[in-house]
């Protein structure tokens, strides 16, 4: 018979709950929201990132990152342009206050990610990246 508590939905959702409100903590101090902190990450990873591009990396639909980059632009964190040769395109860069928070704040993901996995085996911790992986393949496999 199911039993909710053993489906791996539930315990998934369950613990990533948990561990997006830990990182939520952290990132109070710093007056930024997570959502932001992984924007100022791909932004600063990918120059001149397309608005399309950073939306697929966030895994979050387009008319979301848009008003979160609205946002950011708003904060001095971000600027927006049309791209020189398809104005259909929306181009993302840090502003030198983006890219300042940006290098102030990709310590703390560290931290974050170290106390997250203390005491887990680096083998055992790819097996569970590897599992995740072919469990989101075996439910997007017909999308």
């Amino acid at each position: 018979m199911f039993n909710l508590t053993d489906c791996i939905g539930f315990i998934t959702n369950t613990a990533s709950k948990k561990i997006v409100d830990a990182f939520n903590e952290r990132l109070r101090d710093n007056n930024i929201t997570r959502v932001k902190w992984i924007a100022l990450f791909f932004i600063g990873e990918e120059k001149n990132i397309s608005q399309k591009e950073l939306a697929q990396k966030m895994n979050a639909n387009e008319s979301s990152i848009a008003r979160l980059l609205e946002r950011m632009e708003r904060d001095d964190l971000c600027v927006r342009e049309r791209d020189t040769t398809d104005r259909r395109i929306i181009r993302v860069n840090l502003t030198s206050k983006g890219a300042q928070l940006r290098t102030e704040l990709l310590p703390l993901g560290q931290s974050f990610h170290d106390d997250a996995t203390d005491g887990i085996p680096a083998g055992d911790l790819e097996i569970f990246k590897n599992v995740l992986d072919k469990m989101v393949a075996n439910v997007t496999k017909d999308q």
